[in-house]
């Protein structure tokens, strides 16, 4: 990676700071980056970009996904190291208390940190180790079983807590019924959900039991996480019964009531890769879920 100096204006600060440029592999100029940068190693470019409220980027299926895709829930790791990358340093220490099949530890081998992992399946764990052998990455330590009850043993500090969370009763919920069929094609039965079964998190008996089952990891994560670190958590909105079920709200709302951490931004994954289905076709109207949020949360500085 090759460099060149240069001056940048803080204008907060009313200042000008000696910058360095950097380029990527290709040799392209990735921006100015500024000494002061306190939160990432990003050019200011790179921030720029990032503080865009859509994530529009393709993100095309790597990392072992034919593996990986067993978990019907899983994320890119590449965009988990985007998003590391924006709200960590080097060697930063990565939390991720719902890791299913690593997403999140993937991404930080991927950006150059670290990360700890629980999971209550030991399936979705061995899958990850799978796949870090199969692409010569480094398998960070991850613990089987609930993080409610391990996360008390887990000391930390971490710079950065990135997680998924259960979807409440979403592995359970009836899909669709009926058939689909394509010009010229015969018919055929509705697929069945590839999301895993989650465990306990199937069996809460409505959606305020979900929310309490949530409250308690977060608040173990959030006492384990820096002053000044953050919080990220992908949530995805609900349909059904005839209803849509604002999930990301609901818990976005829960999070704001765990001291010290203050709303920062909902960032929203357009997930481009994503097939459109003509849902209620002709008789009312059913919207197809393409986006995921990313409620980002900061640990206030004591």
């Amino acid at each position: 990676m090759r460099s060149g100096e240069g001056r940048i204006l803080d204008r907060k600060q009313g200042r000008t700071d000696r910058a360095t440029e950097l380029f990527d592999d290709q040799g392209r100029s990735r921006g100015f980056y500024s000494p002061h940068n306190r939160l990432n190693e990003l050019t200011g470019k790179e921030w720029l970009y990032w503080t865009r409220s859509v994530i529009h980027r393709p993100y095309p299926p790597n990392c072992q996904h034919a593996l990986r895709r067993a978990h019907g829930g899983q994320k890119p790791p590449d965009l988990c190291a985007d998003l590391i990358r924006v709200f960590t340093k080097s060697d930063a220490l990565v939390l991720d208390p719902f890791m299913g099949v690593g997403g999140t530890l993937l991404g930080a081998a991927r950006a150059g940190r670290r990360a700890f992992g629980i999971e209550l399946n030991p399936r979705w764990i061995e899958i990850y180790r799978e796949v870090c052998r199969r692409e010569g990455l480094t398998a960070f330590p991850a613990r089987v079983g609930d993080a409610a009850a391990l996360l008390s043993e887990v000391s930390g500090p971490f710079d950065l807590v990135l997680t998924d969370v259960p979807y409440w009763n979403m592995d359970v919920a009836p899909r669709s019924k009926g058939s689909y069929k394509r010009v010229g094609s015969p018919a055929r039965p509705a697929a069945p959900t590839r999301l895993a079964r989650f465990g306990a998190a199937s069996e809460y008996a409505d959606k305020t039991a979900w929310l309490d089952a949530m409250q308690r990891v977060f608040r173990l994560a959030c006492e384990r996480l820096k002053p000044g670190g953050h919080l990220l958590s992908f949530i995805g909105d609900m349909y059904m019964g005839g209803v849509y079920h604002p999930l990301s709200a609901e818990l976005g709302s829960m999070l704001s009531g765990i001291e010290p951490l203050v709303w920062q931004a909902n960032m929203i994954w357009y997930d481009v890769s994503k097939k459109l289905h003509i849902y209620g076709y002709r008789y009312r109207y059913i919207p197809s879920m393409v986006h995921q949020n990313v409620l980002v949360f900061r640990k206030a500085d004591t």
